[in-house]
């Protein structure tokens, strides 16, 4: 089956972590809420609350001096100026996560990514600057995977100024086979590698460039497939990853490029021409470049979800603000129901939601527990989340949203600008894997249990072989239905309005893994085609993750107020589970796909 999928599939089938999932989303996927995982919030140790603290008051005194930092004219000319980026340093903002034993802040990934949200709160430019370096960038595989001689040579310059790292290419954004990128293996005559020719075209690497063909970053990090000829690139699937100085002969950083928003970001598409490697600039060993990428998408998925958080509470302040100053037909807009009710309360409501599942995945990345669904989840449900509320804030402020920051300035000095957090905002769906990969991705990753116990029926064959794996799923059905008669065993000491809310999710996760089941049976090999019916189930599943996590959550802060808050949230997400359930079976899947292979295939007047 993965063979029509294409190779690209096979390489991340044969690359990915292998180990079962554990957590709550994972129990989801069996049709159990797990409630003891996630009712007990994981407290903080005081050193890290200290030092996060420290760092956030040293931001805030620094943005708040335009001397040292002026965001707007960051904004206005698209470049951070240097003295600001070595200031940024000197504040430890290219060490964060650096163990203080290689000279390093060694913060939690829970106080990093509070750090990342003051940062996206002030200035997106800047957030991107810190976060590229600090969640993937060379630091995580050195700190990871590198040697104790690599961590040694290159570890004190990497924690005083930025780094970067290569993986997508103009034809590789998810898909690995098409990897153009080669490190061929140079090799003594014994046959014996001494080093590697790196050669390739990689393409959107942040904190690359600082001027025309001027590096920034002093060091990238680059995957590669390894060969021993130019020619094997487009069958092999041995990737590497290699720290390269930008400083190497014939690397080129190549020119900035420019986007719509994040106008200071530094980014650029590098070229590699022959340039000589040593062995010892190889990162982990031959064939574990793909997965170490893998690996730090994991922590960036989480920094993402909380700058997106961020973003989202300044949208929303945007939004209230103006929902009471602005008065139409006699009364503040807030107070009419399309923008009170209809926006600003979900927005609220979303926002406390993301956050829990953003702290939540913090939570388990620091005692180093597994956060893959859990991070693939917060990403995409905060960067989901957070554009729709920050499109609602242009259309509450009308013409003025719209209209540049640079004009409407002209007329209103300290007005806001909704269009540059727009433009800023939109990416973050894009980034670190788009909702649509991300979706299919955690829907595979979940589904891993029945894939493996369902490959039998997969086969062609005797059918000898298909009765176990009828037996197994016959089993888990029923035990599921059974099992759905018993009362929920929910966390007592929790309120009682959102004490409803997690029966409701103990008996809908059993429907969830019968209905898994049902699909498997239903499409058996199509299953993995069938992308509109797992992007439901997907969004299921985040609604039952969410409605947990801001349940325990909201418990957990000990705010009363915010109760009516997770309410909402969990009274909206059972009306979306209850549509997405039904969607399953009545839905016009069929039409849409012969609908769009026509438009596809031929001129199609509309």
């Amino acid at each position: 089956m993965l063979d029509k999928l294409g190779q690209g599939v096979k390489i991340a089938e044969q690359e990915r972590d292998t180990k079962n999932l554990e957590g709550f989303v994972a129990d989801l996927f069996r049709g159990k809420a797990s409630f003891e995982k996630i009712s007990f919030w994981p407290e903080r140790p005081t050193d890290d609350w200290v030092k996060e603290s420290e760092i956030r008051l040293k931001l805030e005194r620094f943005f708040k001096d335009k001397d040292r930092v002026d965001t707007k004219m960051i904004e206005k000319t698209g470049n951070i100026p240097e003295h600001t980026i070595k200031e940024l340093s000197e504040m430890g903002m290219f060490a964060l996560k650096v163990p203080e034993n290689y000279g390093g802040l060694g913060l939690s990934q829970t106080a990093y990514v509070h750090v990342l949200e003051l940062l996206a709160n002030y200035c997106s430019s800047i957030a991107i600057l810190v976060s590229a370096d600090n969640t993937i960038g060379c630091k995580f595989p050195i700190l990871n995977y590198g040697t104790p001689e690599q961590k040694a040579k290159y570890l004190p310059e990497l924690i005083k100024w930025p780094s970067g790292f290569c993986f997508t290419e103009k034809d590789v954004g998810s898909d690995p086979a098409s990897m153009k990128t080669y490190a061929m293996r140079v090799r003594e005559r014994d046959g014996k590698t001494t080093g590697y020719m790196l050669s390739g075209w990689k393409w959107y690497t942040t904190n690359a460039p600082y001027d025309e063909n001027k590096p920034l970053a002093k060091y990238l990090a680059v995957v590669a497939k390894i060969v021993d000829w130019p020619k094997e690139v487009e069958t092999t699937k041995c990737f590497g990853l290699f720290i390269v100085p930008t400083d190497s002969v014939r690397v080129e950083v190549g020119p900035r490029n420019e986007f719509c928003g994040m106008r200071g970001i530094y980014n650029s598409n590098p070229r590699f021409t022959n340039v000589c490697l040593g062995k010892d600039q190889l990162i982990g060993e031959e064939g574990q470049g793909f997965k170490i990428a893998l690996g730090a998408l994991n922590t960036g998925r989480i920094a993402i979800a909380g700058s997106c958080v961020a973003t989202a509470k300044k949208a929303l302040g945007i939004s209230l603000w103006w929902s009471k100053e602005r008065k139409q037909w006699g009364s503040p807009i807030g107070e009419k129901e399309l923008i009170g009710s209809g926006k600003l309360a979900p927005a609220a409501a979303d926002i406390l939601a993301t956050r829990a599942l953003t702290e939540y995945a913090c939570a388990r990345f620091d005692e180093k527990k597994d956060v893959r669904l859990e991070a693939a989840i917060c990403k995409v449900a905060a960067s989901e989340k957070m554009w729709r509320i920050v499109d609602d804030m242009m259309q509450i402020r009308g013409g003025r949203g719209y209209e540049t920051g640079k004009s409407l300035s002209k007329r209103e000095p300290e007005a806001p600008s909704v269009e540059m957090i727009f433009r800023d905002a939109r990416p973050n769906t894009i980034f670190e894997g788009s909702t649509q990969i991300l979706s299919q991705w955690a829907m595979r990753e979940g589904m891993d249990d029945y894939l493996k116990k369902g490959q039998p029926l997969l086969e062609k064959g005797n059918w000898l072989k298909k009765l176990p794996a009828f037996a197994y799923f016959a089993k888990k059905y029923l035990s599921l239905l059974f099992s759905s008669l018993v009362p929920a065993d929910v966390p007592q000491d929790i309120d009682e309005t959102l004490r409803e809310h997690l029966k409701f999710v103990d008996s809908y996760a059993k429907k969830f893994a019968r209905t898994l089941i049902v699909c498997s049976g239903r499409y058996r090999g199509k299953m993995l085609y069938k992308q509109l019916t797992l992007d439901r189930l997907f969004w299921i599943v985040v609604d039952l993750y969410a409605m947990s996590a801001v349940c325990a959550y909201t418990h957990h802060l000990k705010a009363p107020r915010r109760i009516k808050l997770a309410d909402l949230f969990c009274k909206d997400a059972r009306i979306r589970i209850e549509d997405n359930f039904r969607a399953l079976k009545n839905n016009n899947d069929t039409l849409s796909r012969k609908v769009a292979n026509d438009l596809l295939k031929e001129d199609v007047q509309i």
